[in-house]
Order: structure tokens, then sequence, then C-alpha cells
């Protein structure tokens, strides 16, 4: 411990200050992201879009999930580092203004694990996007008014996966849960995405999702494509029914119509696209947007205010 603050105040007292100054002189930034919500990085592309475009930065990324960022054309250099490596110390003790890390200030433990409170609760204003929201610390001025994701598929990787993925001509995505892992309050009911199925019977449905999630009846299943394989099947499709959540961030990328079945637990404006049709009936809840990761109150309205019925005649007027 005493050698670690012995450390801490080396960096910042002789060394954050110039590394800094040395990268803002070649106009360079540093982003970097150690963390498991794939979601997440998904959305840090928008943010990596627009500092090279408004910016014209040349952008040094670390990261410990590489898959999203291969053959981005907005970064200069990727560095693939374990999530345990030493390495991440020193990032986040050289902090400044040409180093920045892409989260919240506001997602610490103890709002997420104590108050048990979604980050964007804390931001003086939190109707903006998530992408937003993660980099608003970085204070560059940047335009979020056409935030868009992105990902990079090479001519060998399409190749490979027409070969490997017996895709269907023309299809449609589904998902039959959200991640439950993370909070139960963006989940609507199994029986009512069946239902979007069984109604469209003139749809090639394709599920996607993780193995051992739900499986949907009368449609094909693809719930064992690791990520590449997910962006390349999204890319292909006519468009996709979906939560707030990583197929959205995904269907982004390629500008796929996406139905996003909403709950209401965060606002609208966090997760939307250009590409979205937010399906909701917020205007019915009182705790619009709930924010709380815990909350079996807004479970019970969320379900109670939006039926199959309303959701299938939303998906057919837009069709």
């Amino acid at each position: 411990m005493i050698i670690k603050k012995i450390l801490i105040f080396f960096l910042s007292k002789f060394f954050t200050g110039s590394i800094n100054n040395i990268l803002e002189k070649k106009n360079i930034i540093v982003l970097y992201r150690n963390g498991s919500a794939v979601g997440e990085l998904v959305y840090m592309t928008a943010i990596i879009k627009e500092i090279s475009i408004q910016k014209k930065k040349k952008i040094f990324l670390f990261t410990n999930n590489r898959e999203i960022f291969l053959n981005n054309i907005r970064i200069s250099k990727l560095f693939y580092i374990s999530s345990k490596s030493f390495i991440w110390f020193f990032l986040n003790n050289l902090n400044g203004k040409s180093i920045k890390e892409f989260n919240s200030i506001h997602a610490t433990k103890k709002n997420h694990e104590k108050l048990r409170k979604y980050f964007l609760y804390f931001h003086s204003n939190n109707r903006i996007h998530l992408a937003h929201a993660m980099s608003e610390h970085f204070n560059l001025d940047l335009d979020y008014n056409n935030i868009e994701n992105e990902f990079f598929l090479t001519n060998e990787e399409i190749k490979k996966f027409n070969d490997k993925i017996n895709l269907p001509s023309k299809f449609s995505l589904i998902q039959s849960t959200s991640k439950l892992s993370f909070t139960k309050n963006k989940e609507w009911k199994i029986e009512g995405m069946q239902s979007i199925v069984d109604y469209f019977k003139n749809i090639k449905w394709i599920q996607i999702g993780k193995y051992g999630e739900p499986v949907l009846n009368n449609c094909e299943n693809m719930l064992n494509l690791n990520l590449r394989e997910v962006a390349f099947v999204i890319s292909k499709c006519d468009f996709i029914v979906t939560y707030e959540g990583l197929f959205n961030h995904l269907a982004s990328c390629f500008r796929k119509k996406s139905f996003v079945i909403h709950s209401g637990f965060l606002p609208v404006e966090a997760f939307k696209y250009n590409n979205n049709i937010i399906i909701e009936q917020n205007s019915k809840m009182d705790c619009y947007p709930c924010f709380n990761l815990d909350c079996n109150e807004h479970s019970k309205k969320f379900l109670n205010n939006l039926d199959s019925k309303y959701v299938i005649n939303e998906i057919e007027l837009n069709l």
C-alpha cells in the first residue's frame, strides 16, 4: 500500500502533466476502457468517431476487449491489455487532458452497489445519451446530436461468415430476454416476444442471444455466435426486435431498423439512435425514468402498461 501511494505521488507530481502535454503537442488522445459491459464498448465507437472527425485527433486506444475495435479506421493504435494488467494503474494515474477513461464519473461502486442507482441518475442532465454521459468529462466540446456507432468487418470476414452461417436471403431478428444479471427492470415478457413471432408468420425469424436463454418457438435460433458473427448477422437482417442494450447498439452500426421495447428504466434519450423505433408507454408510468436497478413496483407497472397487442400494432405500423 505504501509503495502504491509513493507511485501515485510521483506519477501525479512529475509525469502526468508532462506526458499529457507531449501527447497534446503531437495531437494524440489516449482513450482507455477496462470493463466487461460489451454494449458500453460498442457505443464508445461513436465517441471515437466524433473525436476523429470533429477534433482531427490521432486516437490511441487501450482496451481489454479488442473484438469491437478491430479494423476501426478511426483508431491509430489499438492496444489489447489484460483486465488484470498493471498498465491500468498507470493509465488511471496519468489521466489528464490527453489521457481519458471512457467511463462516467458517477459510475461508482457506491452508486451501483449500495444506492443501487444507475449512474445516469447522478448526472446534472440525465436525459442524454449514454455515450455522452461516459465522455462528458473529456471536455472536448463535442457535438452529440448525431450519435452513431461503428463496427468494421473486413471482406475476408464477410466471406468467412457467409460460408459458415447459412442465412436466408430475407430475415428478421429477435431476442427473448434482456440482460437480467444487470437489472430486471429492462425486461418485458418472453410470452410477449413469442406473440410477435406468432403474429408475423410470414417473416423468417432468427433468435439471437446467449446460450441458455429461453428459446422462442417457430423461429430459428443462433445462440452460439461470437460477437463479430453477431454483428455480421445484424448487418444482414431486415430489422431487429430488441431491448435497450447490446443488440440495439450494434444495430446502430449498420443503420438497421430497430424496434426497441422500452421499459422506462432509462430515459429514451439515453439509448436512442436515428434507426430506432421506440415502443413504449412511458406517459402511463408515474416513475419514468426509474434508474433503480432493483424495483419490483416498476416491473409490475411496466407489465401492466405494455401489452402484446400494442407492441404488435406498433411494429405493424412501421414495417
